[in-house]
């Protein structure tokens, strides 16, 4: 039907399941990424391209396979927005939780990376619909990153302080 998005596992539990173990995934990879290299700002940058080309994957895929590409996907204007926009913010939402992993070892920043990572996959695999999910993914996905990932570092921030102080 005209509109409306279609889950590309047939239903949306099961789109939340695949999403949930692409996450995971995903993030072993970025520890993974992290952990072999010398820097954290290293670490961040491999991290992101790692990440960019998961969610690559993640929204190519189940359009290719069914093919389900929005109209106007493969014009100019859009791939500019994309590359220009989209890639930077994708990069962004996974290096800055990494790099604050690596240089202050807040676990919350990595939290909240997972949970963003999961509502971000499950919007990828959600096909059709009137436009595509990456037209307003600055708008709308991006600044919810940033808040879950802020949330979930402060309040590893908070527990550790309150830690410390109780003498934990």
């Amino acid at each position: 039907m005209q509109g409306n998005i279609d889950p590309t596992f047939g239903s949306s539990p099961v789109d939340a399941a695949v999403s949930i173990a692409l996450a995971s995934f995903t993030l072993l990879g970025l520890y993974a990424l992290q952990k072999r290299t010398d820097t954290p700002k290293g670490g961040a940058a491999a991290s992101s391209g790692w990440y960019v080309l998961m969610c690559a994957l993640v929204y190519l895929g189940p359009r290719y396979v069914h093919d389900a590409f929005a109209s106007g996907v493969f014009t100019f204007q859009y791939l500019l927005w994309v590359f220009v926009t989209v890639v930077p913010l994708v990069a962004l939402q996974a290096g800055l939780p990494v790099y604050i992993f690596a240089t202050r070892g807040n676990a919350g920043a990595l939290v909240g990376l997972f949970a963003v990572t999961v509502l971000t996959f499950w919007g990828l695999l959600g096909t059709g619909g009137e436009s595509d999910i990456l037209v307003g993914y600055p708008y709308a996905v991006f600044p919810i990153a940033i808040i879950i990932v802020s949330v979930t570092t402060g309040v590893d921030v908070v527990a550790r302080k309150v830690a410390k102080r109780v003498g934990m």
